[in-house]
């Protein structure tokens, strides 16, 4: 797969008080295209609870290039861009593009998984480490230290 995106009506809860997208809402959405690529490819959000375990970032960084207003439509891109070799830690890199193919914002999410009753990340099942080598790759993909996350 080269490639995985979805689009986005901006609504009036994705506004600020200055008229601009609230930045949570293009985290949100890009969490909601996440969750939706692994539904997709048969590890639904139920999944996660049932193995006790969830996502969870470590770090976000936003850049934001041009102003996107309510009512329009952008494209939201997926892309892996870092995985540590056992998955226990791993980026991704987000586009977020006006309709006219314009880039308005870009997202880089790192994290790891959280084993929900002891709150400590820990490396991921094989089956989902297997999600992971499903998500198409940024050009360039970092290989991370597994050691800093899990144990």
């Amino acid at each position: 797969m080269n490639e995985y995106s979805r689009t986005y009506e901006i609504r009036w809860s994705d506004i600020d008080a200055n008229g601009h997208v609230n930045y949570a809402a293009y985290i949100n959405a890009a969490g909601d295209l996440r969750y939706r690529f692994f539904s997709e490819h048969n590890f639904p959000a139920e999944r996660f609870v049932q193995l006790g375990i969830g996502p969870v970032y470590t770090a976000i960084h936003a850049l934001f290039f041009r102003a996107v207003r309510m009512g329009e439509t952008v494209t939201i891109n997926y892309a892996l861009a870092g995985l540590s070799p056992q998955g226990g830690r791993w980026k991704v890199h987000h586009d977020v593009l006006k309709s006219n193919g314009k880039k308005a914002v870009t997202i880089d999410l790192e994290g790891a998984i959280l084993d929900l009753s002891t709150r400590k990340p820990v490396l991921p099942m094989n089956e989902l480490l297997q999600m992971f080598n499903l998500i198409p790759r940024a050009k360039e993909v970092e290989v991370l230290s597994d050691s800093h996350w899990a144990k």
